[in-house]
């Protein structure tokens, strides 16, 4: 065999023994790429879980909360409506007269410039 013989049969040889080097790195590459984004994959999805039960929870607390806010509203309507009914003036009379009170009998009406005045006897 010649020189130029063996070194050809060199390169040919030698050739194919990168192109497995070079392949198996780039399998392994890929195989770390594949790995991590599996991870990735499997991160956002645990994020994506925990922030959908954090949203579902805070929406059960809000609609909880208007509920609270209505039935507060129907007691403020309903009290209102009492106290209206308390200040009305036939109750005002009956509890005048519970209470043994005198009614006025006579009023005058004193004006003057600045303030008015209501004069009872």
């Amino acid at each position: 065999m010649t020189v130029a013989a063996l070194t050809q049969s060199n390169i040919i040889n030698s050739h194919p023994s990168r192109l497995r080097i070079k392949s198996s790195q780039n399998a392994r590459i890929r195989k770390t790429i594949v790995w991590i984004l599996i991870f990735v994959i499997i991160c956002i999805g645990i994020l994506y879980i925990f922030t959908t039960n954090n949203i579902a929870a805070e929406e059960y607390k809000i609609r909880s909360l208007q509920k609270q806010v209505r039935e507060l509203e129907a007691v403020n309507k309903t009290l209102k409506v009492e106290v209206s009914a308390l200040k009305s003036v036939n109750i005002l009379e009956a509890k005048g007269n519970d209470l043994d009170m005198v009614k006025a009998q006579k009023i005058e009406y004193v004006s003057s410039i600045k303030n008015s005045a209501m004069l009872v006897r």
